[in-house]
């Protein structure tokens, strides 16, 4: 509902809330991982173009081969490793770990799917990944998959384009159990991708066999298997005939949580000219908070907090609260430049130039200094944090392939990391869960707010200025992380988290 002013517009969400609701999502911790560049243990199985690289932490290649991009490199990274670091990761404070696709695929992000039903034979098998369930969850961490459902790989069981299957794929004949999954325009050469991208071919998502396979057969079995939910990939490109009956499926097996990946305020989102209903019960837990990320980085490279404060006032009063609390605030991923990188504002369009650029100097030291303010913010705004591996340890880089670095295990940034692990312990507290923000405010240069319930809270303040400023109205509060100088002077890209109560 929309109420349009001469001044101003206003936003009523009305919605169903949920019988099942994740509530175990909120106030945690989110870790991405994306596997083949986390750690490695043993050996995997890999296509037979596959370009294994044994020198971890080289700067993956970026170069096409015949005008293609092959993403056929690979560096060993495997559910073993990620296993064998669980240790690492709970120290973060991490509640959930968010993996990249792990499902069967030629390439080294698997976001073009072979076999939605196997684990790819590089990263293990489902005795290794079933494993690594078990063990996280044992150790209070909950396991989220990524859902790529709205295409598949040329190179499928379904599509098949290759031969490199024992199946009848769609390409190879029109009397394929699959051709129907596809939109040929002429077969077999000429069909729907996704955003033309061929070796992406689209899924006619309202395929009632289609939906009947993904629902009865994939979700539910990786889901009975211990996983906690999904985040659904191009959530956008998936229409309601398909989303409702997934979000469905997802919640008949269990307390599991379900994020889209949306890149605009999801609350009133149109896609292929119908106005989504993600939050009005029944579809969505949480979505990825793009737009939070932005005006973080906007504010901490400019100086002017005014957007981030009508973004955050915005969210608060247009999600769901329940949904707000659960909101997956991200400041970097597979998709985007390293935080870091993002925080220094040079714009590098040359693919080489990109590979061997470095922070160095005094802009390192700044950008390092602004990216503990955006954590900051990060974990202490409503929605869980989702940290992208690699972040805590230094990582730079711009986008795909290079922000797809190794995790550098042995060259990290220590202090930096217990920075996080601090931050991560402050998220304990159970006010971090569904407290309310309030006093959101930007002024002389210092973004700040409350969280408060039932009469406790935090006052948080970050200063993205390059001058110290005097704050006001802290004389009783407890300091939790910061770095305060004479009680009320917080320094130039400087924060303060104090307990009210």
């Amino acid at each position: 509902v929309w109420c349009d002013e001469v001044y101003a517009q206003y936003q009523l969400t009305v919605y169903r809330p949920d019988e099942k609701e994740a509530n175990w999502f909120k106030g945690g911790v989110i870790y991405h991982v994306f596997v083949d560049r986390f750690a490695k243990s043993g050996e995997g199985e890999y296509p037979y173009n596959a370009i294994i690289n044994q020198n971890w932490g080289d700067v993956p290649d970026h170069h096409p081969v015949n005008g293609k991009i092959l993403n056929n490199e690979f560096f060993g990274g495997n559910i073993q490793g990620i296993c064998d670091k669980l240790g690492y990761i709970k120290s973060l404070g991490v509640t959930t770990i968010y993996l990249s696709p792990v499902f069967k695929a030629n390439s080294n992000h698997k976001y073009n799917t072979g076999d939605f039903l196997q684990i790819d034979p590089g990263f293990g098998d489902e005795r290794i990944f079933a494993d690594f369930v078990k063990k996280a969850d044992e150790m209070g961490i909950k396991v989220v998959l990524d859902g790529v459902f709205n295409h598949t790989g040329e190179d499928s069981i379904y599509f098949n384009k290759f031969g490199s299957y024992d199946s009848v794929g769609a390409y190879q004949s029109k009397e394929s159990p699959y051709y129907d999954w596809f939109d040929f325009e002429i077969w077999p050469r000429e069909y729907k991708s996704w955003w033309g991208i061929k070796s992406l071919p689209a899924v006619n998502k309202l395929n009632p066999a289609y939906i009947d396979f993904i629902c009865e057969r994939v979700v539910t079995k990786w889901l009975n298997m211990g996983v906690a939910g999904f985040r659904l990939d191009v959530v956008d490109e998936l229409p309601d005939a398909f989303l409702d009956p997934l979000c469905k499926a997802i919640k008949n097996c269990g307390d599991k949580v379900i994020i889209g990946e949306v890149w605009e305020n999801a609350t009133d989102k149109i896609s292929y000219d119908v106005r989504r209903r993600y939050f009005q019960g029944g579809q969505l837990d949480s979505v990825m908070n793009y737009p939070l990320k932005d005006a973080i980085i906007n504010y901490l490279i400019y100086g002017d907090g005014h957007l981030l404060k009508n973004v955050v006032l915005q969210q608060i009063n247009n999600y769901p609260k329940d949904s707000l609390d659960k909101l997956f605030n991200l400041l970097s991923s597979h998709d985007t430049k390293r935080i870091v990188t993002a925080l220094s504002n040079i714009e590098i369009s040359n693919k080489d130039n990109q590979a061997t650029f470095k922070l160095s100097g005094e802009m390192k030291e700044i950008c390092q200094k602004k990216q503990l303010l955006a954590a900051v913010l990060q974990y202490t705004l409503y929605g869980v944090p989702c940290l992208f591996y690699g972040d805590e340890a230094g990582l730079e880089g711009f986008g795909d392939p290079f922000c797809r670095q190794c995790y550098p295990w042995g060259k990290e940034d220590t202090k930096l990391i217990e920075f996080y692990r601090n931050l991560g312990e402050l998220r304990r507290d159970e006010l971090f869960i569904d407290s309310e923000v309030k006093n959101v405010s930007f002024t002389d240069g210092i973004f700040s707010f409350e969280r408060e319930k039932d009469g406790c809270g935090y006052k948080i303040f970050v200063n993205a200025d390059k001058y110290e400023k005097q704050l006001q109205g802290v004389e009783k509060c407890l300091i939790k992380m910061g770095n305060i100088v004479e009680k009320d002077i917080i320094p130039a890209y400087g924060f303060a988290i104090l307990k009210t109560k």
